[in-house]
C-alpha cells in the first residue's frame, strides 16, 4: 500500500515526465519543420504561389536582411517585417520563415557596442540563398570580407546586395557585394547616418522585390551579367537606372549603379 505521502510524489513524478515529453516533442516539432508547413500555417502571399520545385528548392535556407542607417528606427523596421511577413514570412524564435531580419546596432551589440564584424556569427549557422544590405554602417565591407574568408574558396556562392551603403570605403563595399545601388541625388557623407529622402519610394518594396529576383535567380549574378537589366527590374520601369561613374576618374563600375 503506498502512503499519502507517497502516492504524491508519484504523482509529481509522473507529471514532471509528462510535461518533460511534452517539451521535447514541441521543440522536436520546431526543429523539424519546413518551408512547405511555413506556407500552409501562414500563408506568406508570394511563397505560395511557387510551384513545388521552387518551393523545395527553399528548403532549409534564408535570405538575410540588414536594415541599416535610415532604415533602422521602429517604424521603418515593424513596416519592413510586416511587409517581408506577408511575402515570404519572418524567421522568429518561436516560427520559421525563409527571411532573417537583422538590426543594425541593436542586433549587433558586443559587450554593449555595435559591432557590424558580428554579422558572420549571426548569419554563421544559416544556409544562405542570399543577403541584402540596405544602409550599410561603417566596416560593413570588412564583415563580408571576414566571411568570404571563412569559406573554402574564399568567396561565398549566393549574392550580396548592398542598397544605399553609408559604409566608409567606396571601393571595398563595391568588391565585397554582387552589386550596389545607390539613389543618384543621396548626400557624398555619411556623418548623418541617414539617407536621403527619395521621392516616391518604397523600401519594403524594393527589398520584397529583390527577394523575389533572388528566388527566382536560374544561375550565379555575375558582373559579366546584364547586371543593370536585373536592378531594372528591381527599381521599376518607372525609373531611370544607370552605371555609377567616379567623378574623379571618369571611370564607371562594373557592379555600382545609381537610379533616380
Amino acid at each position: 500500500m503506498f502512503t499519502a505521502k507517497s502516492k504524491k510524489i508519484i504523482i509529481a513524478a509522473i507529471s514532471f515526465t509528462t510535461l518533460f515529453s511534452l517539451g521535447c516533442k514541441k521543440e522536436k516539432k520546431y526543429s523539424d519543420r519546413h518551408l512547405t508547413d511555413v506556407v500552409s500555417e501562414n500563408k506568406p502571399d508570394k511563397i505560395k504561389t511557387l510551384d513545388k520545385a521552387a518551393t523545395t528548392n527553399l528548403e532549409g535556407k534564408n535570405i538575410a536582411v540588414v536594415l541599416g542607417y535610415g532604415y533602422n528606427k521602429t517604424e521603418e523596421v515593424e513596416k519592413i517585417t510586416e511587409t517581408l511577413n506577408k511575402d515570404y514570412g519572418v524567421e522568429t524564435a518561436e516560427s520559421k520563415g525563409l527571411v532573417s531580419i537583422f538590426v543594425y546596432p541593436d542586433d549587433f551589440l558586443v559587450s554593449g557596442k555595435p559591432r557590424i564584424s558580428k554579422l558572420g556569427d549571426l548569419v554563421s549557422e544559416k544556409t544562405l540563398l542570399g543577403m541584402i544590405i540596405i544602409g550599410a554602417p561603417e566596416g560593413t565591407h570588412l564583415a563580408l570580407s571576414k566571411i568570404e574568408d571563412a569559406t573554402e574558396t574564399n568567396s561565398v556562392n549566393y549574392p550580396v546586395i548592398s542598397l544605399f551603403p553609408q559604409d566608409d570605403n567606396f571601393l571595398g563595399t563595391e568588391s565585397t557585394a554582387t552589386f550596389v545601388l545607390d539613389y543618384a541625388h543621396k548626400t557624398a557623407t555619411i556623418d548623418s547616418e541617414v539617407t536621403d529622402f527619395i521621392p516616391n519610394f518604397s523600401a519594403e518594396l524594393l527589398l520584397s522585390n529583390t527577394i523575389q529576383a533572388i528566388i527566382n535567380l536560374k544561375e550565379p549574378l555575375k558582373p559579366e551579367s546584364d547586371l543593370l537589366k536585373f536592378v531594372q527590374n528591381l527599381t521599376g520601369k518607372n525609373r531611370i537606372v544607370r552605371h555609377y561613374v567616379d567623378s574623379e576618374t571618369n571611370l564607371q563600375s562594373i557592379n555600382h549603379f545609381v537610379f533616380e
